[in-house]
């Protein structure tokens, strides 16, 4: 498979102003295209305080950014937190067994789920997480969306390097200082 990005428009957008935030919306509109994502979130992680925050939401009003949370052990954080590999699931009994909130997932007519994680130095800085309908997720469309998972890193450690403090991959949206621990 050759890759679906152009490295040379990533250079020229992490060059550029607001470098996150113009990667992550090349990278969402790749995922859009390869992969069928019908809404996508993202999440950081702070391992060491085993907290992650939302970064991102195509659904302001379903998944809102900001807040931490604490990581809560079960088959997410085992499968894609801990162990740091790609899941997915191609209907609302795969997505049930990760996530609690599997109704709403349905109800807002998802029932596909992938969610590829960010890992430099062996740390999980991130994860995007994609919902689709069902069946969405094959392994045909898994790998398709995979071959984005370097550009996900990318934009990942574009929004946690130094002085990016707050920053979301939403422009103009911040997050105040460390952020209300929930959970």
């Amino acid at each position: 498979m050759s890759l679906p990005y152009d490295p040379q428009e990533i250079s020229r957008l992490v060059a550029g102003p607001k470098p996150a935030v113009m990667v992550f919306d090349y990278l969402r509109a790749g995922l859009k295209r390869d992969a069928a994502c019908g809404l996508l979130t993202a999440l950081v992680y702070d391992m060491p305080s085993m907290r992650s925050c939302r970064v991102f939401s195509d659904d302001l009003d379903a998944y809102p950014v900001g807040n931490y949370k604490r990581l809560v052990a079960g088959p997410y954080f085992e499968k894609v937190v801990m162990g740091k590999a790609p899941f997915a699931t191609t209907d609302i009994e795969g997505v049930a067994e990760l996530f609690f909130d599997w109704r709403k997932i349905q109800e807002l007519g998802f029932e596909s789920s992938l969610n590829i994680p960010a890992v430099v130095g062996g740390e999980l800085i991130g994860t995007a997480n994609l919902l689709a309908p069902k069946g969405t997720y094959t392994p045909m469309t898994a790998a398709r969306a995979l071959l984005w998972q370097p550009v996900i890193t990318l934009a990942f450690l574009l929004l946690t390097r130094p002085g990016a403090e707050g920053e979301t991959f939403h422009d103009g949206l911040l997050i105040a200082g460390e952020g209300k621990v929930e959970g």
